[in-house]
């Protein structure tokens, strides 16, 4: 009899996100689902997309069945099958497990769904049993095969069962290995009362999977052995369920779609590598994080996507895991390019900050705002100059004037200027005609000068029937005006 590895925690109806603010954690709405993968933050899976999507490559899942409606799948899930003696391809599932293995490993965000980790990856559901049913060891054999006939691989087993595999299951596995396909399984957890690695993930050549926890952690829920492989996150990972839901997932179940993401990465983007040599990169590249060498809770290490998809690691012939070369103690891969070689995600993992998702978001924001005050400064400065120029307009006041009075600057007066009627003359310049002093000077009587102390201003004559004032004259050149009658 077998059970499923993993087990998915009730549906939230409604995801809320706390953004940090001195400490104290306030809820806030409608935040992205996305920014509840801790997981592709640590695997630093925005980069690895960058690299390699897992396009062309097709992983089958061998589950409970996959929902092909969920928004977050559609046109990722081919039509599989069903092992367990019934008709059907496998595109429905009434337990949820497939389809959150299959999210995992493919899914492509609908709006504010969820990522996966090869989201150009197909999936190829193989039904094992009814409903929520157990799983038996022959809808297993006749699954593995159906899936490598199906086209696929990579086949993720999210399956657990106790002691080693039948003698139909490993007929079943060998073939696979023999059709260059890669074999990912979830090694087990305590909770579901297993002590040591269950089957198929006990099974030599096989990637046997345990579990960690946020920040790189041996994960508790997950058992141990010496078959263990390598280790990837498998606690309160977040994806798809059935019914088009979202929820976590507890169990290796995921740690095994992660590393089967992983390989269709890895077969994606070096279309040309045999399945041992995909292996090979897989346990070559894990960043050691137990004991030196394999240990029975990380096997080689946690697994790290952008080394298995950048370090230079020589092909080989043979399946890594099997005889000899099932133990190597020194990775020692070189990088192809350095700045990411020492970042290290037991080091740098998210440990309950802010995601990069939300930095993304509040830096947007700054920037907005940034962008509307120096609008609003340009705006001020145009408009008060828009301002001016139309006090000047109605002003009849020409522009390059303006211009200068706004400088501090007016001109001298130009040739032919000459002041209103009433008023002085500027300096050099002749009086306009009919110009008379100012009132508020007394006329002198009939034949007398003017009073004393007084003279027209410079340059001109008295007015009508005066006399010039002392010493005055008129202009060079200009007769004096003649006596008047009276």
């Amino acid at each position: 009899m077998r059970v499923n590895v993993g087990s998915l925690r009730p549906v939230a109806a409604c995801l809320l996100a706390g953004l940090l603010v001195v400490g104290a954690a306030q809820p806030a709405t409608a935040a992205p689902r996305r920014a509840e993968q801790w997981y592709l933050d640590e695997l630093r899976i925005e980069q690895v997309h960058k690299i390699s999507t897992g396009r062309g490559v097709v992983v089958a899942v061998l589950d409970s069945g996959v929902e092909a409606t969920h928004p977050d799948l559609r046109g990722q899930v081919l039509p599989g099958g069903r092992s367990y003696g019934a008709s059907g391809d496998g595109r429905a599932d009434e337990d949820g497990h497939g389809t959150h293995m299959a999210g995992i490993i493919a899914a492509k965000a609908s709006g504010d769904g969820v990522d996966g980790i090869a989201p150009g990856a197909k999936i190829l559901p193989i039904k094992l049993r009814k409903g929520s049913g157990t799983t038996s060891d022959a809808a297993m054999a006749l699954g593995i095969r159906m899936a490598v006939d199906g086209g696929a691989k990579v086949i993720n087993i999210s399956q657990s069962g106790p002691g080693l595999v039948t003698d139909a299951e490993a007929s079943a596995i060998k073939y696979a290995f023999d059709r260059d396909v890669v074999v990912v399984s979830g090694a087990g957890n305590t909770a579901r009362g297993s002590v040591a690695v269950g089957n198929p993930a006990n099974t030599p050549g096989v990637i046997a999977v345990t579990g960690t926890t946020r920040g790189g952690a041996f994960w508790s829920g997950s058992v141990r052995g010496p078959e263990a492989v390598v280790a990837a996150p498998g606690e309160s990972v977040y994806n798809i369920t059935n019914e088009a839901g979202y929820g976590w997932g507890d169990g290796t179940s995921d740690s095994s779609a992660i590393v089967s993401g992983l390989a269709a990465l890895i077969r994606s983007k070096y279309p040309d590598l045999n399945a041992p040599s995909v292996i090979n990169r897989i346990i070559r590249t894990a960043r050691d994080a137990g004991p030196s060498g394999r240990d029975p809770e990380y096997g080689f290490g946690l697994i790290d996507p952008i080394k298995a998809l950048t370090a230079n690691v020589p092909p080989v012939t043979a399946n890594p895991l099997l005889g000899p070369a099932a133990a190597p103690v020194d990775p020692g891969p070189t990088r192809a390019a350095g700045p990411d070689e020492e970042f290290d995600v037991t080091q740098h993992g998210d440990r309950g900050g802010p995601t990069d998702q939300q930095v993304m978001v509040v830096g947007v924001g700054i920037a907005v705002v940034l962008v509307l005050l120096l609008g609003l400064a340009v705006f001020l400065i145009w408009n008060r100059r828009r301002y001016r120029r139309e006090a000047a307009r109605a002003a009849a006041i020409p522009d390059e004037a303006l211009d200068q009075a706004l400088s501090g600057a007016y001109p001298s007066p130009g040739a032919g200027y000459a002041p209103p009627p009433g008023y002085p003359p500027a300096p050099g310049y002749p009086p306009a005609p009919g110009y008379a002093p100012s009132s508020g000077y007394a006329a002198s009587p009939p034949g007398q000068g003017p009073p004393s102390g007084y003279g027209p201003p410079s340059g001109y004559a008295p007015p009508p029937g005066h006399a010039p004032a002392p010493g005055y004259g008129p202009p060079g050149g200009v007769p004096p005006a003649p006596p008047q009658e009276r």
